[in-house]
């Protein structure tokens, strides 16, 4: 159960309410809970808007990658939210369902391929301990140029933040959502 209450447009200030107007129209969908969570602080909110959105649509870091990354922040933090959603996006942007479901394998399936598993093991090491070490950087440093293994660093710093607020407020996956 969420440990804040979410929050409807005509809960946010007048002021504010465009934030919740903008996400609908770009979207097409209801509100997303992490967004109903997060405007109680509508500051914040904009600039986390910002980011995830330049994150998840302009940058060059192939977006299969990318999700099998966010995938493996989620998994391993427990965060259903984040797992379901990303799991959706994932098989959307081209990422096998057959990979998706052997997730936890993915250092031993000869499913996964050595970028994907060298991406997962950053994201992994990344996610639990902080600290990665130089080997996992160097796997990655073979196909990435410098600006993907950046855009590489700040998904996974960016959405490890997103997983330490949907984990102890609460947020629940929306009504009706589930895996793809």
């Amino acid at each position: 159960m969420a440990r804040v209450p979410y929050l409807d447009r005509e809960d946010l200030p007048e002021a504010d309410r465009e934030i919740f107007d903008r996400l609908i129209a770009e979207r097409g969908r209801p509100l997303g809970n992490i967004f109903r969570t997060l405007g109680h602080t509508p500051n914040l909110l904009r600039r986390f808007l910002a980011l995830g959105g330049e994150l998840r649509n302009a940058t060059a870091l192939d977006p299969k990658l990318r999700e099998l990354a966010l995938l493996t922040v989620g998994r391993l933090t427990e965060a259903q939210y984040e797992f379901i959603h990303h799991w959706n996006l994932a098989l959307r942007v081209g990422v096998a369902r057959e990979k998706l479901e052997h997730l936890a394998e993915f250092e031993s399936s000869a499913l996964f391929s050595d970028e994907e598993r060298a991406v997962m093991r950053y994201a992994e090491e990344a996610t639990r301990n902080v600290k990665v070490s130089d080997a996992t950087f160097e796997r990655l440093r073979r196909f990435l140029d410098t600006r993907r293994l950046m855009e590489l660093v700040q998904n996974v710093a960016f959405y490890n933040m997103v997983v330490r607020i949907l984990v102890p407020l609460g947020v629940e996956v929306e009504p009706g959502v589930k895996r793809g």
